[in-house]
């Protein structure tokens, strides 16, 4: 049995073919056929090449406005530290600070050139404290 064709189905066959037959055209064939409708080949190749910049720019700042976004709903989310967690990160700031492990801390000093400001101190304490919640987190789904 075979199905009805629709002249939707056909203007969509068309529609395909036209595609195709442009996607399969050399550069040159495609200049001819511009010239012969009166087009100026140079200028539509300028043309399109704007709607591709315009495009790779609009979908760039899509992405970025994305990524703010992701970023904004992390922060937002809460630590989930206990004060335990608060506490074993400190002793790990001050374990840094000792010389004992190295990593942020040693950065940090390179960067300024000096020690630790209080502000560098409570972020840091709020990063590990965030650390350890996730690592609690993953825990926790592992389990």
């Amino acid at each position: 049995m075979t199905s009805k064709r629709t002249s939707q189905d056909e203007l969509r066959k068309l529609d395909d073919a036209i595609d195709e037959s442009i996607l399969a055209a050399s550069s040159e064939e495609l200049r001819e056929e511009l010239a012969v409708m009166g087009m100026d080949p140079d200028a539509v190749v300028s043309e399109m090449d704007a709607v591709t910049a315009r495009a790779k720019t609009a979908a760039a700042k899509k992405s970025l406005e994305q990524a703010k976004r992701a970023v904004l709903a992390f922060k937002a989310r809460p630590t989930k530290s206990s004060p335990e967690d608060r506490d074993s990160s400190r002793r790990k700031l001050e374990a840094m600070r000792a010389g004992e492990a190295t990593g942020a801390f040693d950065m940090m000093a390179a960067r300024k050139g000096k020690g630790l400001s209080d502000g560098d101190e409570q972020g840091m304490l709020d990063d590990l404290a965030q650390l350890a919640a996730l690592e609690a987190e993953d825990r926790q789904e592992e389990g």
